[in-house]
């Protein structure tokens, strides 16, 4: 009886032994429920995005040309453009150390014809006069400067604008100045406008030219032939003329072209007049007196 006494008090042992096991597994249940440490992860992260060099090796991180991206994307798109550029004619930049042979040969990649006769230049206008020859010249020195077709055309095409304009403004200035001449003599003189202009162009004409009174700018923008102080001094030089009897006349003033036709005559018949003696004092003046007087007589 004691025997099995003893072996029924062993069993409640190892029961006892058995419900320490699920005590312990709760208190391992408890810690797991205890919130770990998070790692660092949104450091690691920040810290990768913005040291991207750090991938790449040493050797090629410090290089110049790497150095100069800050973003990634900017060097994956500097790469494709690069890539892109792959078969493609390229043209040496020349520097002040290049041959002559070098800048020409980037020249003519760059448009430049062959020679300066094969420049396409069609520069036309109504305004102003195209000189042809300063059109070639321009065309051999575009050529020595290496201008494409393109390029030299464009250059004289502002040329010829620039020129259209200063020729448009010019005609303005002219008409506007003789406008002012014109309005200025007719209220000084009167009925004797006509009188007196026919007077002083004839004078003008004779001892100056058409040409030169007509195409003479003065810096006020007034022609020579319509400014009122030119013509106010030729129409004097004609009334001493005729006061003073420079040129002979029968009469006092030279006012009819009958009166010319007379003076013109008698120097012609006239043998012993200075106009026929080349060796006279006054011939030379004599001269420039009957040209004045065929000029007048024109004007009647």
């Amino acid at each position: 009886m004691s025997s099995e006494q003893i072996t029924q008090e062993t069993v409640p042992v190892e029961q006892t032994t058995t419900e320490a096991q699920p005590q312990a597994t709760q208190s391992t249940v408890a810690k797991a429920d205890t919130p770990a440490p998070q790692p660092i992860q949104s450091t690691t992260q920040s810290t990768t995005q913005s040291t991207w060099k750090d991938s790449i090796s040493e050797e090629y991180r410090n290089d110049p040309n790497i150095e100069k991206f800050t973003e990634i994307d900017a060097l994956a798109k500097s790469y494709i453009n690069a890539t892109r550029m792959i078969g493609q004619d390229k043209i040496a930049v020349p520097n002040q150390n290049s041959t002559q042979e070098t800048w020409d040969e980037a020249y003519s990649k760059l448009g430049r014809p062959e020679t300066p006769d094969q420049y396409n230049l069609k520069i036309e206008s109504n305004v102003v006069q195209m000189d042809e020859s300063a059109i070639k010249s321009f065309a051999e020195q575009s050529h020595k400067l290496g201008l494409s077709n393109k390029q030299a055309e464009g250059i004289l095409d502002f040329y010829k604008n620039n020129m259209e304009d200063i020729a448009q403004q010019s005609k303005i200035d002219t008409e506007t100045a003789h406008a002012q001449s014109e309005q200025e003599l007719r209220q000084e003189w009167g009925k004797s406008f006509d009188e007196n202009v026919k007077k002083a162009a004839a004078v003008a004409k004779a001892n100056l030219g058409a040409d030169f009174l007509d195409t003479t700018i003065l810096k006020d923008g007034s022609v020579l032939g319509s400014n009122t102080t030119i013509i106010k001094g030729f129409l004097k030089i004609a009334n001493m003329m005729s006061e003073d009897k420079i040129v002979t006349t029968e009469s006092e003033n030279v006012n009819t072209s009958k009166d010319l036709e007379t003076e013109i005559s008698t120097i012609m018949n006239d043998k012993n007049h200075p106009y026929h003696i080349k060796g006279h004092p006054d011939h030379d003046k004599s001269v420039q007196q009957m040209l004045t007087l065929r000029e007048m007589l024109d004007v009647k």
